[in-house]
Parts: C-alpha cells; structure tokens; sequence
C-alpha cells in the first residue's frame, strides 16, 4: 500500500515536530498533479488505539488524495519515528500535531477534515474546543465512534460516523443515535453508515478497505468541498 500511496502523491515529506515533552514524527501527503503553490483541503488523523503508526492509514491517505485531499498522519508517541516517555499529555500531542499540520505550505486550513478512529473519536469528544481554538474542522469523520448521543454534541460542525459491523462497537448507540442526536441539535449534516463484513479499520478479511465504506466517505469528502464557499 505505501508504495501505491508514493505514486500517488507528488510530495510526500518528512514532518518532525514537539509533542507534549516528547519528539514526534509524521509526513503531508499531497495530491499529484497540482499547480506549483497550489493550496488544498487537508486531513488530519486522530489515531485508533492499536494503530499508533502513520503506515497504519495508507488506505486512508490513498484515499484522501484520490478526492483531491491533502493528508497529515503521524506517529503516536512510542511508536514509528516518534519518540517515547511517560511525561506529557497524548491530548497536547495531537493539538500540537493538528498545529504542524496547518502550517504546511500545501494546506488550505480553513478547509480541515480531522479524521478520529476509535479511542481517538473519545479524544476528539473530550477535547474539542482545543481543536477549534487552532482552527475549526469543516468536518470530522469518525471511525468506529465512541461517543454516545449526548457526548457527541461537543462535535460543533459536519459529521459523519462510519463503523465496521465486525467492530465491537457497530451498534446503534453509536452509530444512528449520535448522528440523529446531532442532526436535532444543529444544522451542520450528520449521516452514519455500517459497512457489513468490515473491522474497526473498515478493512475486510483480505485486507482491503471495504468498498463501500471508501465510497461514502469519498462522496462525504466530495460534497463538503463542493459545499465550501472557500473552495
């Protein structure tokens, strides 16, 4: 998969940034065949507990950049390039992270997906209002969502949730309960999709992303550039 993802990126880079007392490392991706000083939407990964590492969401950056994305992905500490210790806060090192992010040339970051798996949708819910001090997200896509219909509403912008039916979590309470819970209290969007036969990473036994959960995220994608008066 990695070596699809550098066909498919004209630039793909080695970012080293400070964490929370911590040395981390991530890399941009950006589409091929951009104009030079093009600027694009970007994504931005919150990570799954048992998938700290960057290489971990080739799939999804292949993806990204497929539908005209930028992505920023990134080691969690303790894992890949990034360095590790007990000292510091992973909270604080994802807000610096998303900080590095933004501040790439290729960027257009008032047009930011943040992309949270797992225990990382938990992080996104617990501390949002960090991630919008830097910059507020166009949308948050959340895989395998851990938050309820009531935790959800501290996601203040477009959302879509999207589980895999293999995944311990795949149920309505998390799923089509936070996205109707969110559509009654703003006016954003918020739509969910399960995807039969897919894991936690929305990968099928043959490890592929399921075809049909990369089809509606990519149309998500699609529309929330379409929709944005800054596109």
């Amino acid at each position: 998969m990695a070596s699809n993802l550098m066909a498919a990126a004209v630039n793909s880079h080695e970012v080293v940034f400070a964490g929370d007392a911590v040395h981390l490392a991530g890399q941009i991706d950006v589409p091929e065949g951009g104009q030079k000083r093009q600027t694009y939407p970007l994504i931005f990964i919150i990570h799954h507990a048992a998938a700290p590492s960057r290489e971990d969401y080739a799939p999804f950056s292949n993806m990204a950049l497929e539908a005209r994305y930028a992505m920023f992905r990134w080691d969690r500490r303790g894992s890949g390039r990034s360095g590790g210790g007990a000292r510091g806060s992973t909270i604080q090192d994802a807000v610096n992270a998303y900080e590095i992010a933004l501040e790439q040339k290729a960027v257009r970051r008032q047009n930011v997906v943040i992309l949270a798996f797992g225990a990382g949708t938990a992080l996104l819910g617990n501390s949002f209002g960090l991630f919008a001090r830097v910059q507020r997200p166009a949308g948050v896509l959340l895989i395998s969502n851990q938050l309820n219909a009531r935790q959800i509403l501290a996601i203040d912008t477009r959302v879509l949730l999207v589980s895999g039916a293999g995944d311990w979590n795949a149920t309505p309470e998390y799923t089509a309960m936070p996205a109707l819970a969110h559509r009654k209290t703003y006016s954003y969007g918020a739509d969910a999709f399960v995807a039969p036969d897919a894991d936690s990473m929305l990968l099928m036994d043959d490890g592929n992303m399921h075809p049909r959960a990369r089809k509606e995220m990519t149309t998500w994608l699609l529309n929330l550039q379409r929709n944005s008066t800054s596109i």
